[in-house]
């Protein structure tokens, strides 16, 4: 089964291709983009990072992996991307296990603790052409108690990406950013719960390589009718189309 890599991404909207996301047209976040009906392309593959958190937890990184499933059902319905609707998982200890997903999601309640071959594979891993997107769960496995404000993974991750690329910045997110507009526009980042940092992103040589959130986008893909109402699944699904869409047709 033949997937897709970034860079052959990337050729094919040089090739120009827009159509082939169905970009004809931008929309706000109320508003569904008009799609064009082309034939799907090559397969994308999705990947999952999987880490070691605090305490020795290496259940955490999975929490509802259905929420995955439904992101990418979301963007296959709403783009003609060939999204594969299958989760991967791959191991930040093991970097032929990363390379061949072009966007990792990233995603627990706790904080994560890297070692330095972690931390070397996650910084080649985007020197690459790689995006990571993590985001913190908030309540997850419970790591830290039933506290509706954890921001316990974001703290330690915001920690390890302000140092993981030597001359990279790290900083918020404004909103006059493509992140906000380049599919869905907004006018403001989506807050499903937690403590609202807003996101922020790592940007290494022109790119934004890495994107971290607090405000568990994750849960309102996951089950987001029933736990934030319907408008605010729907914010966290477009959120999310807008996430990958950046990280996917961005120049490297």
């Amino acid at each position: 089964m033949s997937h897709l890599t970034r860079d052959q991404f990337l050729k094919l909207m040089a090739a120009g291709s827009a159509s082939f996301l169905g970009l004809n047209s931008l929309a706000t976040a109320q508003d569904t983009p008009a799609v064009v009906a082309a034939p799907k392309g090559p397969l994308v593959p999705w990947g999952r990072l999987k880490f070691i958190g605090e305490m020795g937890n290496d259940q955490d990184w999975h929490v509802h992996p259905n929420g995955d499933l439904n992101l990418i059902d979301s963007i296959r319905d709403q783009s003609s991307l060939n999204l594969e609707k299958k989760w991967n998982i791959a191991d930040i200890a093991d970097l032929k296990t990363m390379v061949p997903y072009p966007f990792l999601f990233m995603h627990a309640e706790i904080a994560p603790v890297f070692s330095a071959n972690d931390r070397q594979n996650l910084r080649e891993y985007l020197m690459r052409g790689g995006f990571l997107f993590a985001e913190d769960c908030v309540h997850g496995y419970f790591g830290h108690g039933n506290n509706s404000m954890n921001d316990f993974f974001f703290r330690g991750m915001a920690e390890e990406l302000t140092s993981l690329l030597p001359g990279a910045k790290f900083e918020q997110v404004p909103l006059d950013h493509p992140l906000f507009h380049c599919f869905y526009h907004f006018d403001a980042w989506p807050h499903m719960q937690g403590t609202p940092h807003g996101p922020w992103g790592l940007t290494y040589n022109g790119r934004l390589v890495a994107l971290l959130s607090p405000s568990d986008l994750h849960c309102g893909w996951t089950n987001g009718d029933a736990w934030f109402g319907h408008d605010q699944q729907v914010r966290a699904m477009q959120m999310g189309t807008n996430i990958y869409m950046l990280a996917m047709t961005q120049s490297t």
